[in-house]
């Protein structure tokens, strides 16, 4: 019985097979597709961590050197350094926040995306020895980041950014 229905030519219409043939088409293509675009995703947030990553190594850097330059200096030492950063990475903005060092870990900063995904790196400052008062966010949108640091004669630390 189902020999049949098989090998009987008669029951296909042939628009009912063209449009089935387009079907097909069509899911193969979209599954194609969206397997590039999922790819093409992965590959621009790994970009911009890169990129995070990058950024928050070039801070870390200036905040090291002026750290380096307050310990042998004497008396009160106040000392600025402006950076020009990106407006976007990947076309998205992002904040840059100065944390302060706490008992169980050293002062961080960490770059976060500003969207829901939330992307985030965070770069650790080894060398800087207890600072005081550290903090300050800026975002990305200001196109500008400003870092002050400042030792009084007891060796206080402030380090903040702007």
């Amino acid at each position: 019985m189902v020999r049949a229905f098989i090998s009987d030519e008669n029951a296909v219409n042939i628009q009912i097979g063209y449009i089935l043939n387009l079907i097909v088409l069509m899911i193969v293509t979209g599954s194609i597709t969206s397997s590039f675009y999922l790819y093409t995703d992965a590959s621009s947030a790994q970009a911009m961590r890169v990129s995070y990553t990058d950024l928050g190594s070039q801070i870390a850097r200036d905040i090291t050197n002026m750290y380096l330059i307050s310990e042998n200096s004497q008396g009160n030492v106040s000392l600025n350094v402006s950076r020009t950063i990106p407006l976007t990475m990947g076309g998205k903005g992002y904040r840059i926040e100065l944390k302060n060092a706490t008992e169980n870990s050293m002062a961080l900063i960490d770059i976060s995306e500003g969207s829901f995904s939330r992307n985030k790196i965070s770069t650790t400052l080894n060398s800087i020895k207890d600072p005081g008062n550290t903090g300050g966010v800026v975002y990305s949108g200001s196109g500008e980041i400003n870092i002050r640091l400042m030792k009084n004669i007891s060796k206080a630390v402030s380090l903040r950014i702007e």
